[in-house]
């Protein structure tokens, strides 16, 4: 027994330290995060080139209530909704993304997708420009979730909801959609000029409807917006860059000199991060690169330095700045600090995000990525009905998504690092595509300054979900996911002590006809995502 006692300890060394070596896969998780977008495409060309075979034609009749052609663009999150703030958020960072990372979107192979993500984004809000009005919202939230069911699938008619014109404000929405779309003229100036310039054509208009008729948005209940001044700050940020006019400058230092909702002055204080909401940071971290001008700078270090010391955080480090949808403070936040890390070189923001990246990717303490289909044990229940795949009867909506939803950040985990992997938990289980905006910025930024080598790109995942459990090989326990303890039971089983619950079916995971060391040792780099699969 001495023996045996001595190669199992070896064992577990072993396969222990194959995750203490192990070093976060960011390439394929930048990957995935970009590929999310393809299942909240909307319109009448959802198939072409997605990447989910699940994803078809939807919502292909949107404006025609106003006699306009208002499809395509995104569905905003588990729902099937276009709002206005979100869209133009998601379009803004993610081609802020792209801006400051080029590189590393290159090296990940996963520009060209990005592009093309980008550009649903931009026509879409071409199309939504009449002569005298700009189409933000399609479809009525309340009515929208009482559906739930695939959105090829949703016949009932869909409201252009909400625009903007020279009567009925918009102001947040204009200046987020005008900065989406600035930097839409930026990244796309030296590969398709013409399309480049209708982009910024429609931004300089955009931005000049919002500053005219100073207003809120209506989002409904949904998307009620904080402060309209740095929606306005963000579009003149980008006209700043592509012009080098000065009076944006001017222009942005008198809108941040208005408090928002809440009372906070942008330029004394600012605890928040990044969002649909709140371009505050964002445009200030901006500034504080290109001017070096302390009013910025001043700002954007405090939020850091209140971030990395004083937020709450959980007890495996996630900074916890509120409990609907967590992670993509934290992702966004992290763009933020790596953003800065490049300006400063101030090794405790790269930290900071790196810690909340690998948190994200499995570094929990749930041992489980927070992306759906990174490594080997993500969330079962993401609160999305396309993915989904059920209807309400009989509570199937309940039941494990059918369709893998490759690449999406779910909310997230509660203050003590559970997570409650259940459709009905929406603030754990929610995705959208204002939560993956950030993480494709975070991780583009931590491959730029960790200096992660490329790794292909990989095949995605496009219909089913794991097995059902007992019939999963590498899952020796039956519990439907494969992980450490999996390993280790393999191993106690090599050297004879018999664990419970075991299945032997289960565990020659490199089909050589015997149950092994080398078993355990595959199981344990699948878990960790150094493998992909087994024989």
């Amino acid at each position: 027994m001495k023996n045996k006692k001595t190669v199992l300890y070896v064992i577990s060394f072993l396969v222990f330290l194959s995750i203490a070596v192990h070093a976060q896969n960011y390439n394929d998780a930048l990957v995935k995060a970009v590929y999310f977008y393809d299942a909240n495409r909307c319109g009448p060309d959802v198939a072409s080139g997605n990447v989910f075979d699940w994803r078809g034609a939807c919502h292909t009749q949107d404006g025609a209530d106003v006699g306009v052609n208002l499809t395509g663009g995104f569905h905003d999150a588990g729902d099937h909704v276009k709002f206005g703030l979100p869209q133009g958020y998601a379009a803004s960072v993610l081609g802020w993304a792209l801006y400051e990372f080029k590189d590393e979107m290159d090296q990940a192979g996963i520009t060209s997708k990005l592009m093309s993500t980008l550009r649903i984004f931009g026509e879409y809000f071409l199309r939504s420009k009449t002569s005298s009005r700009f189409y933000y919202q399609i479809g009525e939230g309340e009515q929208d979730h009482t559906y739930w069911g695939p959105p090829e699938e949703q016949t009932e008619n869909r409201p252009a909801y909400s625009w903007a014109d020279s009567g009925k404000a918009g102001t947040c929405v204009l200046g987020q959609t005008a900065g989406a779309l600035a930097l839409m003229y930026l990244n796309f100036r030296n590969s398709d000029s013409g399309y480049a310039n209708q982009c910024l054509t429609l931004a300089r208009e955009l931005y000049n409807m919002g500053k005219s008729n100073i207003g809120y948005s209506d989002g409904q209940s949904f998307y009620q917006s904080s402060s309209v001044y740095d929606d306005l700050s963000w579009a003149a940020t980008w006209f700043y860059v592509i012009d080098g006019d000065s009076s944006y400058i001017t222009a942005i230092n008198d809108y941040l000199q208005h408090p928002n909702k809440s009372g906070d002055q942008p330029l004394v204080q600012n605890h928040w991060t990044m969002c649909w909401d709140d371009m505050g940071l964002a445009v200030l971290t901006k500034l504080a690169m290109l001017t070096g001008d302390s009013t910025y700078v001043n700002v954007v270090e405090e939020n850091l330095d209140y971030w990395i010391n004083d937020l709450n955080r959980t007890p495996g480090g996630l900074r916890y700045l509120n409990n609907w949808g967590v992670l993509r403070y934290a992702a966004a936040e992290s763009m933020i600090a790596l953003l800065y890390y490049g300006h400063t070189g101030r090794q405790e923001y790269f930290n900071l995000a790196k810690s909340q990246v690998d948190y994200i990717l499995m570094d929990n303490p749930a041992g489980m990525s927070y992306i759906i289909g990174y490594g080997s044990n993500w969330a079962l229940h993401p609160h999305h009905r396309a993915a989904n795949g059920y209807t309400y009867a009989n509570g199937d909506n309940q039941k494990p998504a059918k369709h893998e939803l490759t690449g999406a950040l779910v909310g997230g985990p509660d203050q003590s690092d559970n997570y409650t992997d259940d459709v009905n938990q929406y603030q754990c289980t929610e995705v959208a595509i204002d939560y993956n905006a950030g993480l494709v910025g975070a991780l583009a930024g931590i491959m730029k300054y960790s200096g992660t080598p490329s790794t292909p790109t990989p095949t995605p995942v496009t219909s089913t979900q794991t097995p059902p459990p007992g019939n999963l090989l590498g899952d020796v326990n039956g519990d439907g996911s494969i992980d450490i303890v999996d390993a280790l039971l393999i191993a106690q089983w090599y050297v004879g002590l018999e664990p419970s619950n075991f299945i032997p079916e289960n565990a020659d995971t490199n089909c050589n006809g015997t149950i092994d060391i080398i078993d355990a040792l595959l199981v344990a780099q699948y878990y960790v995502g150094l493998i992909a699969g087994f024989c």
